[in-house]
């Protein structure tokens, strides 16, 4: 039973890896466009940093790809992933969002539905939730003032339901230990 469930989770990964793969190749075809009709030039540094972007499962700063970048022995500099990271935000690429902790992070846009984060105020703990009930809210309160909802990314602060008899969450106890 166990050997099936890794075969499976397996098997998931790898259809997952997949899919981000793909998600990128076409970010990366909308990103080219955009460049040109813009008049930018899309450099392979640029395109690294969207490729970094969109091949993760994870909520990412500047910094963080800046060193993840570094790591793969890319040669760029930091403004350059600040510069690039403005671009795809003007062609709809990233989202930029504020997990708390008093600087942006970057999320892949393109080809993601519109979802929220919970964040735990004590663990940091990120839950992505996507919510046809949420959508058709904002749906509706957009029209009834005048607008159509486009895409959204909503966070929430929260605290985990597991938090201790001292009001710590359990989540960051395990963490620390």
């Amino acid at each position: 039973m166990k050997a099936m469930t890794r075969m499976g989770s397996s098997k998931q990964r790898k259809t997952r890896s997949k899919e981000l793969k793909e998600a990128a190749t076409q970010a990366e075809s909308v990103f080219k466009t955009s460049m040109k009709e813009e008049g930018y030039r899309c450099t392979k540094e640029r395109l690294t940093v969207l490729r970094e972007i969109y091949e993760s499962d994870s909520h990412l700063d500047a910094d963080e790809i800046f060193v993840r970048l570094k790591k793969k022995d890319v040669s760029i500099s930091r403004a350059t992933v600040y510069h690039t990271l403005d671009l795809l935000f003007k062609f709809h690429l990233v989202n930029k969002i504020d997990l708390g902790h008093k600087h942006t992070h970057y999320e892949k846009s393109y080809g993601v539905g519109n979802h929220l984060h919970i964040i735990c105020e004590q663990c940091d703990r990120v839950v992505e939730v996507h919510s046809d009930e949420l959508n058709n809210i904002l749906e509706h309160l957009c029209s009834e003032n005048g607008f159509t909802l486009g895409s959204f990314s909503l966070q929430v602060f929260a605290r985990c339901q597991d938090e201790g008899k001292d009001n710590t969450c359990d989540m960051k106890a395990k963490a620390v230990h």
